[in-house]
């Protein structure tokens, strides 16, 4: 069971792809798209992120290489404070289908995931990485022009 008190005041998710950052510098709602491909066997679609445990997670996400060297978040980071995840995780409309985790990797002590049902109704599912992205904040970008 996730509790809000065992996590940090907020989440980076990293933007990998050019349509989850608005024209306007803006994070958007396919950065918070759950696919299908991050199944996991119960039944839980994980959405990666980094857990801001001190000030230099954002630069560490920043720095992450793809496996061809590549930078992974070339659009740069969105702060997703934890309480608008708490508040939108408990919404009537949206409980017990979202919800969040930490899940260290041994190359990443800060890493987790945003979990969603599989079983979430497309429609449903765009409605809360709608939400996510809305109360987001793209504090940096990277090298990539984002104009």
């Amino acid at each position: 069971m996730t509790t809000r008190d065992s996590f940090p005041q907020n989440c980076i998710k990293g933007i990998s792809i050019r349509e989850g950052i608005t024209e306007e510098g803006k994070a958007a709602t396919p950065l918070y798209y759950f696919k299908n491909d991050n199944l996991r066997l119960d039944g839980w679609i994980e959405q990666s992120i980094n857990w801001q445990d001190n000030e230099e997670v954002i630069a560490f996400t920043l720095s992450q290489r793809r496996k061809d060297d590549s930078i992974q978040f070339a659009y740069g980071v969105a702060i997703l404070p934890t309480d608008e995840l708490e508040r939108l995780k408990n919404l009537p409309t949206v409980t017990p289908t979202l919800s969040y985790e930490r899940a260290v990797l041994p190359t990443n002590p800060y890493h987790g995931n945003i979990l969603l049902r599989s079983d979430v109704p497309k429609h449903r599912m765009i409605q809360i990485a709608a939400s996510l992205a809305l109360v987001s904040e793209v504090i940096q970008t990277n090298a990539i022009n984002t104009s």
